[in-house]
């Protein structure tokens, strides 16, 4: 028994197919993803994200505002899982969820701020 891959349907105003491996390819190239310093910028954005959070713990003399470690360590795994991805697809799958940690992560300081001053 054989096993044929589905068919995309074809683009409005077009006939050819979009494969999300090949649209993950040119997100990867455009953006430069696989460049050392676009690696480096996430990493330092972290390094900064987290030093606000333990500055603030120290000022407010609360341990609110560790609240967003969290957000900021998982983005720190998707940032480390992007650095050995092998395929476009996962680097690009690495980089979304580390988008989505850094906003949860920012929106929760924004949270802290709002509820606990």
């Amino acid at each position: 028994m054989t096993v044929t891959p589905p068919k995309s349907p074809p683009v409005p105003g077009g006939d050819q197919d979009v494969d999300f491996d090949e649209l993950a390819h040119k997100l990867v190239v455009v953006v430069g993803l696989r460049r050392l310093g676009v690696h480096l910028a996430l990493v330092v954005t972290l390094g900064v994200l987290a030093a606000v959070c333990l500055l603030a713990t120290v000022t407010r003399a609360s341990a609110a505002p560790l609240i967003p470690l969290a957000g900021l360590a998982a983005a720190g795994l998707a940032a480390w899982r992007a650095r050995t991805a092998q395929t476009d697809r996962q680097l690009v799958t690495y980089v979304a969820w580390y988008t989505i940690a850094v906003a949860v992560a920012l929106w929760s300081m924004s949270y802290v701020v709002r509820t606990f001053v």
